[in-house]
């Protein structure tokens, strides 16, 4: 692996990254410029020589940008087009690897939620995904017509947070347990 200091100015972003921009001010740059800031940058930019693309690291190299950082170190490769495409895509692909051990992550969670030495949304996570990963209600809510023997469960999801992993979540349970779902989409009321 080969490694050189570049000037971030130098960077150009790859015409085709087909990661949305983070937008200063959203939750999900916030999240990432809150990482980046308890861990500086530990994991490296990828530049593609050939190209002078930015293969990966995209959304932390437009938080460098913006705090105006002049120079950084980046994974230099040496690639056509077509396989610093498919690098792009590999490197931001939720698929590649496993998914969350929902139960260990939670303790983890938990752990550094307690902790002095570092704030949970260092990890990304705040109190509220926390508090999701445990099913803990945030409001009582009025009864609705179910029979003795049954209890419902609601389960709100952000539109932008209803994908293929949580709707295999959802899958899962249905299957484990044999329960009845009904997906209804729409606006919040009241917000």
């Amino acid at each position: 692996m080969k490694i050189v200091r570049m000037k971030v100015s130098e960077l150009k972003e790859a015409p085709y990254n087909p990661r949305k921009r983070l937008v200063p001010g959203s939750p999900e740059y916030e999240r990432l410029a809150k990482s980046m800031s308890e861990f500086d940058l530990v994991q490296p930019l990828v530049w593609n020589r050939r190209t002078g693309h930015l293969v990966g690291g995209h959304q932390r190299c437009q938080i460098l940008r913006d705090r105006k950082v002049k120079e950084v170190e980046v994974v230099e490769v040496e690639l056509s087009l077509e396989r610093e495409k498919a690098l792009n895509i590999a490197l931001n692909n939720s698929r590649i690897g496993s998914d969350w051990d929902l139960e260990k992550l939670t303790d983890v969670l938990e752990e550094l939620q307690n902790s002095e030495e570092i704030e949970l949304e260092a990890t990304g996570f705040t109190e509220g995904d926390l508090r999701d990963l445990k099913l803990e209600p945030v409001e009582v809510l009025e009864e609705s017509e179910i029979a003795k023997n049954e209890v419902e469960v609601r389960l709100w999801f952000d539109v932008g947070r209803w994908d293929a992993v949580s709707q295999r979540e959802v899958d899962r349970l249905v299957k484990r347990f044999g329960v009845r779902v009904r997906v209804l989409e729409g606006e919040v009321k009241g917000g």
